[in-house]
């Protein structure tokens, strides 16, 4: 780690160095020959542009240059050619202009508010709306004048807003998680009203789109309706949208060749008459986040990146790092990882679905029989964060999860690798979410640290989070309780060496803490203030020496079991950037992560 002053710290290398919610565009640049564009996210640096000659495959590249602008989470080509592009999580609304060549900024969309801009829309008058995560909030921008023009929230309770211009200019918001719906505002007005019907997620369906004779529908499980202003007119059938395959000038399609391997480095090119060019994309990607790390079965250091899901490996003993591919459907990225008779056992969002990957065998991702890693599907059908794996007890893989969108109840699932038998305990901590697990062995039960969290975009329905003790042969909760204290989520557990449960815990305005708990007597001990920075997730385990490890953004500590004495062991130079992911120990060293760095630390 470059900013450090700790000469036990070296930065082991960027693991990979991938692109997120790439999409091509056909446009002209400047001289108004016809070209392609290209927007690309990453973790490490800003969104860019890639301006590319289809004939030649030479690109330049163009970066955005507000801090925080790592999205492209909405894009819109408008009639004029101008690409509109949505960043996040800055909420600046950039264009890039052919007539000015340029990646141009035209500011913030919505101070505060407008974070995560959902879609872009154009109305008759060449208005661009945008709409927003965050507050669910609505925005028009007036290219003429330059000037943003702010409604505010379409949904007093919902976060998510996706909006759609009528033929009439009128302006709907599909709105989400919670309570699907849609929303019209009357821009000559301001007012806004809730059309057609309002289902609950999870009880009901509803989509709204523009179908291919430009008008607007809902397709819902409690009828379908077309969007006339503020009404919505009952319909049998909705018109489909219109599904174009975009071309250049000439009549050529194109796409990235590799997509599915999630690298988009390569342009495939499509002539009319069939001849097919490829060219390889000459550009510079800074590097993907770390979001998990794990020691494998084989001693080497796995982990995934984010946006997109790549497995690597870090083997220690001849410093080889590589990245090895995608190892999931999901894209997203692997949560947590588990071992068990040899085999690594990937968890990954969206979805919560589980990959076995065999080291030993030549690494072929797939879906088939054979495939490794092998994609296996969803654990079961609300899981989508999949926080915490537990490989062993009662010879299953054991999984913690935070629900889909807009749900409550995370349940603790389950698979057999014996019988390829899935199953799930449902609301067994009610609206709250399973976290995080520890095999208490010698009892014979699986700890479960909670979260008061809902899915994304929800807010919690549960005050205080609670660990509970489950025995895995009876199938049933046997204990439940929690501390004289605010805890949101237990976001570590731990068995120690001396076999009791030790974890860390947030919430309310208390400072985080470390506790232990007692599964003999079933009683919480002594607890003490984590160390500065706060416990990152899963970040507790066994040193070969007896004592206990953990990681804040802040430093590596040492945890004392006898005393609860917890002890600074390496203090970083500064915070820790990025995600945070907390590795294990191998030999003399721990790994970590931040952001897209892979770091070591010799502590023994």
């Amino acid at each position: 780690m470059a900013e450090t002053q700790d000469a036990r710290i070296r930065e082991v290398g960027t693991p990979v160095r991938a692109v997120n919610r790439a999409s091509l565009y056909a446009g002209r640049n400047g001289a108004g020959e016809p070209c392609l564009y290209a927007t690309m996210s990453q973790q490490a640096d800003n969104f860019f542009v890639l301006q590319i000659n289809p004939q030649t495959g030479e690109c330049r590249q163009f970066m955005a240059d507000v801090p925080e602008s790592n999205y492209t989470t909405a894009v819109y080509q408008a009639r004029n050619g101008r690409l509109y592009i949505g960043a996040a999580h800055s909420g600046q609304l950039y264009c890039f202009d052919p007539d000015a060549d340029d990646l141009v900024n035209f500011g913030t969309i919505n101070p505060g508010d407008a974070v995560f801009p959902c879609r872009i829309d154009e109305d008759s008058k060449g208005r661009i709306w945008i709409s927003s995560y965050g507050t669910a909030d609505l925005t028009s921008f007036d290219p003429e004048t330059g000037e943003f023009t702010r409604y505010g929230r379409m949904d007093d309770v919902d976060m998510y807003a996706y909006c759609y211009v009528n033929t009439d200019d009128t302006v709907a918001c599909m709105i989400v998680q919670t309570r699907p719906h849609v929303v019209v505002l009357h821009p000559n007005t301001g007012e806004r009203q809730t059309v057609g019907p309002v289902v609950t997620r999870g009880e009901g369906t509803l989509s709204l789109h523009r179908g291919g004779d430009g008008k607007l529908y809902i397709d819902s499980s409690e009828g379908n309706f077309l969007i006339e202003g503020t009404q919505a007119v009952p319909v049998d059938e909705t018109v489909p949208a219109h599904d174009t395959t975009p071309t250049l000038a000439d009549g050529s399609t194109f796409a990235f060749a590799d997509a599915k391997e999630h690298l988009c480095r390569i342009l495939e090119v499509t002539k009319p008459d069939g001849t097919v060019q490829t060219f390889d994309l000459d550009y510079e990607a800074a590097g993907t986040d770390i979001f998990c790390l794990h020691r494998g079965p084989d001693g080497c250091v796995y982990g995934s990146s984010v946006l997109p899901e790549r497995l690597f490996r870090y083997n220690p003993n001849d410093g080889e790092l590589i990245d090895l591919g995608i190892c999931s459907t999901s894209t997203g990225e692997a949560y947590s990882m588990g071992n068990l008779d040899g085999k690594l056992y990937i968890c990954s969002y969206p979805g919560a679905r589980i990959s076995i990957y065999d080291p030993s065998r030549a690494y072929h991702f797939g879906e088939a029989p054979g495939s490794n890693p092998r994609d296996i599907g969803r654990v079961d059908d609300i899981s989508y964060r999949p926080r915490s794996t537990l490989a062993g007890p009662g010879g299953k893989v054991w999984l913690a999860s935070i629900p889909d969108y807009g749900m409550w109840g995370g349940p603790l699932s389950c698979y057999d690798p014996g019988t390829e038998e899935k199953k799930a305990y449902y609301r067994i901590f009610g609206d709250g979410s399973c976290y995080t697990l520890a095999h208490l062995e010698a009892e014979g039960l699986i700890a479960v640290g909670t979260s008061i969290a809902g899915g994304s975009g929800t807010q919690p329905k549960v005050e205080q989070a609670v660990l509970f003790l489950f025995d895995y042969e009876r199938e049933e909760k046997v204990w439940e309780g929690t501390l004289d204290r605010p805890v949101s989520v237990f976001n570590a557990l731990l068995t120690g060496p001396d076999g009791r449960l030790y974890g860390t815990v947030r919430g309310g305005d208390d400072p985080p803490e470390i506790f232990v708990f007692d599964p003999g007597s079933q009683a919480f001990g002594d607890r003490t203030a984590a160390p500065e920075g706060g416990p990152v997730d899963n970040g507790l385990q066994n040193g070969p020496d007896g004592k206990i490890y953990g990681l804040t953004p802040l430093c590596i500590y040492r945890l004392h079991p006898e005393s609860l004495a917890v002890e600074e062991v390496v203090r970083f130079g500064e915070r820790l950037k990025g995600h945070t992911a907390a590795g294990p120990i191998v030999g003399e060293k721990i790994y970590f992560s931040s952001g897209h760095r892979l770091l070591e630390a010799k502590i023994f």
